[in-house]
Parts: C-alpha cells; structure tokens; sequence
C-alpha cells in the first residue's frame, strides 16, 4: 500500500543576487508503507530540499507531496526528522531532549519521562540520561536524536544524512542499530545519504538523482535478503553489484560537473 506520494514536485528558489535557481524538477515516486527508501546523488541535486518539502519544511512550487492520500501543508508528529546536525536542545539533559515531544503533546511529566527512558534504553544510553549533550560523543547525540523521534511514534522516519558527522566506526554501529530499530516496527523511511554503502545496506529501494536541476534517473530495488547483518551482507556479490552500479551512476554527473564530492564508502 502506497504511503507517501510525491508527485511532479518542482522546486523553485529566488535570490537577488542569481535570480530563479530551479533545485527540483518535476521529481515523481512513490514510498510503500513500511519501505525503507535511500535518496542518492551528487552533491548540490536536491536530495536535502525533497526531504524538506516531505516534512512539511519547505514548500513546493509546483507539484504535491501526498501522506496517506492527504496533501503535506506543513510539518505533522507524523512524520519524525532526524538531521545530520543532531537536532538535540544543549540545553537539556538526554532524557529531558527524548520527553521533549511528548512534552508539547500533553503528556504528564512522570509518563513522559518514564516513556523518554524506555527509549534511551531503546537506543543503549539508558545510563546516560541525566547527561547533557556537551558531554556525550557525536554517535550519542545522534542516538538521542533518533530517540526523540522514536518518543513522537511518527509513522514515517525522514532522515538527512543522519549519520554523515560521524566518524566509520560509529556509523557502521548506528547502521546496524537502525537495522534493528526498522525491523521492529517496519515504519516507512526516507533516508538521504552522500554513502552509496549506506544506502545499499540499508534500504529496499534506491532513488538516484542527478545533478541539479535534481530530478530522477532511476528507481532500484534492493533484492537482499532480510534481516540484514551488515558484515554478512557486504561480501555478497549482489551487495557488490548493486554498490557499483549506484557508484556508476552517480559518478557520471559528479564527473560531468568536474569535481565529486560523493562518498563512494
């Protein structure tokens, strides 16, 4: 069953300086319910603007962002986003960041913190609750960040780069912790990555963009088998396949820009 329709989205931004710089153009898909979905391409095609526009964001000048059959005229509880930039409040404890969203919903302040730690614990820093951001990692911020999103119980996850801050080790752990996470619940999810790794691991289908103005140049399914364990999925041929032909594509635009700014890894 179709979840989230995007439908001839075109997006349009006006500066002083340049003029109309056209980001999107007619960009078309569809998102099943409980599709794990990765947007792909060079840098600068409007991946981080569609996720915008699906989130309620940013407008689009022309074309329409379906939820459920409902247009998207704004951001909704459901839909979750999780940015690279962890979007967690430095002024509030872990715990205190989790509850933050069911805080601006209503909840009593006993439930909501009770809810906030089964979700810390959800995501393994259930002892750090009582910590503020300046003092965990990078890879824990971004954990309270999908934390928090958890805590809303959206039913789409719109996730920007969630993981490009950090350093490899702790993506590939926060890859495989998200795996799990998905395989729970199965909500649908929207996934911009600049890793082609990342998005092959990870995803049931492949968007890939190309180079601005963005636009589609083509859907791939993902035919891996599920659950997925990240070390035994990387040494299957089809995995292999799959990251080359993704890398191919997007390396022609990157090339015909003259630089490349694409994570191949």
């Amino acid at each position: 069953m179709t979840h989230v329709t995007i439908s001839n989205v075109r997006k349009v931004y006006h500066t002083a300086a340049r003029g109309e710089l056209l980001a999107l153009s007619d960009v078309s898909f569809t998102a099943r319910r409980g599709e794990f979905v990765s947007i792909v391409g060079p840098s600068g095609c409007g991946k981080s603007t569609l996720l915008y526009i699906v989130a309620g964001l940013l407008r689009a000048s022309a074309g329409q962002v379906l939820v459920d059959g409902l247009p998207v005229d704004g951001p909704s509880p459901d839909r979750g986003v999780v940015l690279q930039n962890f979007s967690i409040f430095p002024w509030r404890t872990a715990i205190n960041n989790v509850a933050y969203g069911l805080e601006m919903a209503g909840v009593a302040r006993k439930e909501r913190l009770e809810q906030a730690r089964g979700y810390l614990d959800l995501v393994g820093l259930g002892e750090f609750a009582s910590y503020y951001p300046r003092e965990l990692s990078g890879g824990m911020k971004q954990r309270v960040a999908i934390a928090q999103m958890l805590a809303c119980n959206p039913k789409i996850f719109l996730m920007d780069e969630p993981f490009g801050a950090l350093d490899a080790l702790t993506r590939e752990v926060l890859q495989h912790q998200l795996l799990q996470l998905w395989e729970r619940d199965r909500r649908t999810v929207l996934f911009v990555t600049h890793s082609i790794d990342e998005a092959v691991l990870l995803s049931d289908r492949i968007v890939i963009m190309g180079r601005r103005p963005g636009h589609i140049k083509q859907i791939l399914d993902v035919d891996l088998p599920r659950p997925r364990n990240p070390e035994q999925v990387r040494v299957i041929p089809e995995f292999t396949r799959l990251r080359n032909f993704v890398w191919a594509s997007i390396r022609d635009d990157s090339l015909n820009d003259g630089y490349s700014k694409t994570d191949a890894g």
